[in-house]
């Protein structure tokens, strides 16, 4: 449980993309206080600038951000994929916001039965959080594989920072 307390925490999902993300607020107790959708009509580096102004505005109070990682497997997208994450992630470092990087499989994996859009993945990446800090009543067992999989790969990262 990483010495959490669940029903204290303040997560946010985000579903980054340049031209819709996502957004989902959970209050700490397994209840969404808000999804939102952000897009912008700006262009360029006063696009990024937008974005990342709403989304510190919503993460100040966060205890713990899930950030969908990279799609690396979208062809031809490299540099815009990049570039939004890459402000994200220095804007949440700079902040001392804690982070969990989920892949896009594993977001899907975690077995949405509906047709998904950026605030219902951001809602998806909230409850994947809750489960990741110890909530795990009524998982699947695919479910489980992803909260297994995150602890995983975030033992592995702490190994790393300690032989440094």
């Amino acid at each position: 449980m990483n010495g959490w307390a669940v029903e204290k925490i303040k997560l946010v999902g985000i579903d980054a993309s340049l031209t819709s993300t996502g957004i989902a607020v959970n209050n700490g107790q397994g209840l969404l206080v808000s999804t939102e959708n952000i897009s912008s009509k700006k262009r360029g580096p006063e696009r990024l600038i937008e974005i990342r102004e709403e989304i510190r505005d919503m993460v100040v109070f966060a205890d713990l951000v899930i950030l969908e990682d990279y799609a690396y497997s979208r062809t031809n997208q490299a540099h815009q994929i990049g570039e939004l994450g890459g402000v994200l992630r220095v804007m949440l470092f700079e902040m001392g916001k804690k982070v969990l990087l989920v892949s896009t499989n594993q977001l899907k994996k975690w077995g949405i039965e509906c047709r998904t859009n950026d605030e219902t993945d951001a809602a998806v990446l909230v409850y994947i959080g809750l489960a990741y800090m110890g909530n795990t009543d009524g998982l699947t067992a695919y479910q489980q594989e992803v909260i297994d999989a995150l602890h995983r790969k975030s033992k592995v990262k702490k190994k790393a920072k300690k032989k440094k």
